[in-house]
C-alpha cells in the first residue's frame, strides 16, 4: 500500500468516526458499565458532539463514607475539577426528590443531565410530563449500596414540544411512586 492510499484509509476511517459522533449527537457506550477505576465504578458511559463523559459511583471515603455519584470526563471524577460541565452529589437523603438526585451542565451546548439512586422497587424515574427513564440496577461487589440508579441527558430542547419538567419521581413496575430511600 502507497504511502497516499494509507493516508487516504486513514483519513476516511477518522471521517466515518467523527460522523457516526456527529450525527448521533449522545450516545451510550454498551461495552462500559461496571468498569473500576482506582477508587470508583463507573456506571454509564456516553459521547456528546465529540465529548466523552461519564456517570459514576463510589464512597467518599475521604469524608463521612458517604454513597455519591458525579457526572466527569473519561478520566474518572479525579481529574475533572477543571470541567465547566463536571458535577456531583453524595449522601442522598430519603426526603424529597429536591434533596434527593444530583445533577448539573452537562457535555453539549446548554446541556444538562440529572441523575441519582432509587430503591429496588424503582423502574424508572419519571422526569418530565412525557417522560419516564429507565433504572439500572448498581453493580453488586464494588462496596456500593444496594439499590437502582438512573440518569437522563437533557439537551436544550428538553423536555420537548408540550410537555415540561417535574421533579423527579420512581416508579415501580405498575407506575406507583416508590419512596425515597437514604443513600
Amino acid at each position: 500500500m502507497s504511502a497516499r492510499s494509507a493516508r487516504t484509509t486513514v483519513a476516511v476511517a477518522v471521517m466515518a468516526m467523527v460522523m457516526a459522533t456527529a450525527c448521533d449527537g449522545q450516545r451510550h457506550d454498551p461495552n462500559s458499565p461496571y468498569r473500576v477505576g482506582d477508587h470508583y465504578t463507573v456506571l454509564q458511559r456516553y459521547v456528546t458532539g465529540g465529548v466523552h463523559w461519564q456517570l459514576d459511583a463510589y464512597i467518599d471515603a475521604d469524608q463521612d463514607g458517604s454513597f455519591c455519584m458525579s457526572l466527569d470526563d473519561s478520566r474518572g471524577p479525579d481529574h475533572s475539577a477543571t470541567l465547566p460541565w463536571a458535577n456531583g452529589a453524595c449522601g442522598f437523603d430519603g426526603s424529597d426528590s429536591g434533596g434527593y438526585y444530583g445533577g448539573g451542565q452537562a457535555p453539549g451546548r446548554n446541556a444538562f443531565a440529572s441523575y441519582g439512586p432509587v430503591p429496588d422497587a424503582a423502574v424508572g424515574v419519571r422526569v418530565s410530563t412525557e417522560e419516564v427513564v429507565p433504572t439500572h440496577p448498581l453493580p453488586k461487589g464494588h462496596g456500593l449500596p444496594d439499590g437502582r440508579y438512573w440518569v437522563v441527558y437533557q439537551p436544550a430542547s428538553w423536555p420537548g414540544k408540550g410537555a415540561r419538567s417535574v421533579d423527579p419521581q420512581p416508579l415501580d413496575a405498575s407506575g406507583r411512586k416508590v419512596a425515597f430511600t437514604t443513600f
